[in-house]
């Protein structure tokens, strides 16, 4: 069946009440007589057509009428029932996403049916029968959940725990099966709800550990290492923090045992220029000078050139902003990848005008400590909403961008870098030095971390799990939510990710979504429209903008990178510390950190660096892009690029088999070719050749 945006889309806008108790009843009743009503009359309508088609051979003319007459029945029934999963999915969608407003809605859980219980399938009642106890222990979990949120607001979480020890353990063991099922289901694609119920059961059990005295102790131990203390909630926060601040040790017990990168010690940003920025975390000022600069050497030998910029003139919306994220390639678990946009308009007065928007990718490695910012340790660092290596590169290569304080940005990512869109515009450092005007994520979790006070347009799939990481729906007085409903969307065996989660379905839906904002009344997507107009007025884009967007390659300096260096290897770069060591860093992310930039483009560029890219830029159905610039030359690791690319051309070829959406022509759709080098547009805009300095 094709997407219909209009019928698989809910929009929810700004903070309101929901009556889930109202949604758990009108579902469960909406299911029941479905069941108890459609399938019994397809059933017979099918025998009625059984005794026509036998009765054709004495009167062929009456039967064929009647034949006639029941088929179109049955297809009459079948839109019904399509009709009416509509329905039941709005509704269970409804209800899971405010389930945690209302407390009463956990007395649904025992209810089968309802979108907070065991659901009608062979699969479901079959669980909800074989589970110890039965319906009386599922009963009991719905009653212990009614008194965890009864206690939840009276400010004593951890009253149920400690008053009823048994079924608190009980109940945990429920949760995190619930959990597991729902990660499982996600994996194989088997339910269409798997992203929702996920979240509900997730944030069930994270309620479940947060209300524990121990767990709960250890937090506030840790308070001041960065640990949330979000204790009274259903956010993974608490827990995320106390794994990211173990992620470092874990690293470089891998280390230590000759596997993994190790501890970070920074991160290292290299622009199209060639110029390289060096960002010192706190760690670099325990290791010896002379080894913080060979593993700095070695990390900057180790990275590859950015990709040259592009460029491209119109209205970039946000489905096109999530399709610059991917196109981006030069990302994997060794290096890191983020593309800044910077978009020039010329009014009608001829006051010229410039905004930014800072691409971030996804997680490129689900392991810890990797050289490549955009890891595990990332993960559960943003979740937390703790400082990381990635958010140092994304504010290092918006320095080397030259993004003035007065000028509009706006924080865009995919899945890891919407966490750290959101992370970005909420923290008041950046707050202080950037105007931050816009957030636009996709598959994301960014519940808890998402500012109040900065438009977000967040772009969640129902059938995702990832958005419902940190156990919370996505809402507040500034967050538009568009959550799909696209499950029919299968995964590809060779693909590890599930296309739920794909950055290309999300290009996809947020595409047809937009159109039909434009296009309808319905109240959802007419929010929706005003949110996708207040951005592009915040950034002030027109059909007459010019943008080009700057690629930066990131790559943390860790123990492994200075391996070689130390037995001898030949890494030799000249390294110019243009800041001293030991000055603070402004930005208050980091108060101790220190920053460092190569000398010039030439002087970190490693001798032999292949091909940039291994295959052509896509092209849309109206706009172009020209790729400009020259790409680095060599042989020394060519075959084991290509052989990446190749891997990637390979998963881009299968989603194209797949009908994601994604199209092998070189452009992005809609935009006009320009005529122009960088070079020429660096003339007319003398701020922008701050780049790189």
């Amino acid at each position: 069946m094709a997407f219909d945006p209009n019928r698989h889309v809910s929009v929810s806008s700004g903070s309101f009440s929901v009556d889930v108790n109202e949604l758990c009843a009108m579902h469960t009743l909406v299911t029941y007589e479905e069941n108890l009503s459609i399938g019994p009359a397809r059933l017979a309508l099918n025998a009625a057509l059984a005794e026509a088609d036998l009765a054709s051979i004495f009167a062929p003319e009456t039967a064929a009428g009647l034949i006639g007459a029941i088929s179109a029945a049955l297809s009459a029934l079948d839109a019904l029932e399509s009709s009416v999963d509509d329905l039941r999915w709005k509704l269970q969608d409804a209800a899971l996403t405010y389930a945690d407003a209302e407390a009463g809605a956990s007395l649904w859980e025992a209810v089968p049916g309802s979108p907070l219980g065991t659901q009608l399938s062979w699969r479901s009642l079959g669980a909800f029968a074989l589970f110890p106890g039965g319906a009386l222990a599922t009963g009991g979990v719905a009653l212990y959940h009614g008194a965890q949120d009864a206690s939840v607001r009276a400010g004593v979480p951890w009253l149920p725990a400690v008053l009823m020890p048994g079924l608190s353990a009980l109940v945990a063991e429920k949760d995190l099966r619930n959990t597991a099922i729902d990660g499982v289901s996600f994996a194989l694609h088997g339910d269409e709800e798997s992203g929702a119920l996920f979240q509900r059961d997730l944030g069930r059990f994270a309620l479940d550990v947060n209300s524990m005295p121990a767990f709960r102790g250890v937090a506030q131990s840790l308070a001041g290492q960065g640990v949330s203390q979000d204790l009274n909630s259903t956010s993974t926060q608490p827990a995320s923090g106390i794994a990211a601040l173990a992620a470092p040790w874990v690293a470089a017990l891998y280390n230590r045992f000759g596997c993994g990168h190790g501890a970070s010690y920074g991160v290292a940003v290299r622009g199209t220029d060639g110029k390289a920025r060096v960002h010192h975390s706190e760690a670099a000022a325990h290791i010896p000078s002379g080894t913080l600069d060979a593993r700095t050497q070695s990390a900057l030998a180790a990275m590859p050139d950015a990709a040259p910029d592009t460029h491209y003139e119109g209205v970039a919306t946000s489905a096109d902003t999530i399709e610059h994220i991917v196109d981006m390639h030069g990302g994997d678990a060794d290096n890191g990848e983020i593309a800044i946009e910077e978009h020039v308009t010329v009014g009608e007065d001829g006051t010229t005008t410039r905004s930014w928007t800072v691409d971030i990718r996804g997680t490129q490695s689900f392991a810890i400590g990797q050289s490549g910012p955009q890891d595990m340790t990332t993960n559960l660092q943003g979740v937390a909403g703790m400082a990381s290596d990635q958010l140092d590169a994304i504010m290092e290569a918006m320095e080397a961008a030259g993004i003035p304080p007065e000028e509009a940005v706006e924080f865009a990512g995919h899945s890891q870098g919407g966490i750290m869109a959101a992370q970005l515009a909420a923290d008041p450092a950046v707050r202080a030095r950037y105007n931050v005007v816009s957030v636009v994520t996709a598959g994301s979790p960014t519940a808890t971390i998402a500012p109040s006070d900065v438009p977000v347009l967040s772009y969640e799939n129902s059938g995702d799990i990832v958005p419902g990481l940190d156990g919370n729906a996505t809402r507040g007085d500034n967050v538009t939510t568009v959550r799909f409903h696209d499950y029919e969307a299968a995964a590809h065996p060779e693909d590890p990710v599930p296309s739920s989660h794909s950055a290309p379905l999300y290009v996809d839906e947020i595409r047809s979504t937009l159109d039909a904002a434009r296009a309808s009344s319905d109240p959802g997507l007419s929010a929706l429209a005003a949110a996708e107009a207040r951005r592009t007025q915040a950034l002030g884009l027109t059909q007459d903008t010019q943008t080009t967007i700057h690629h930066y390659q990131t790559r943390r300096i860790t123990q492994g990178e200075c391996a070689s260096t130390e037995r001898g290897t030949n890494t030799s770069v000249p390294l110019v510390l243009l800041i001293p060591q030991d000055a603070r860093d402004d930005r208050g992310h980091h108060g101790g950190d220190n920053r460092a930039e190569q000398a010039g483009p030439e002087a970190a560029r490693r001798h032999g660096e292949p091909e940039r890219r291994g295959q052509p830029p896509r092209q849309r159905e109206q706009r172009r892009v020209r790729h400009q610039g020259k790409q680095a030359e060599g042989q020394e690791v060519q075959g084991e690029r290509q052989s990446r690319h190749h891997r990637l051309d390979d998963r881009v070829h299968r989603r194209e088999h797949q009908g994601d959406g994604r199209q092998n022509d070189d452009g992005l759709r809609g935009r006009r070719r320009l005529d122009r080098d960088r070079r020429d547009h660096a003339g007319r805009h003398p701020q922008a050749g701050h780049r790189g300095q």
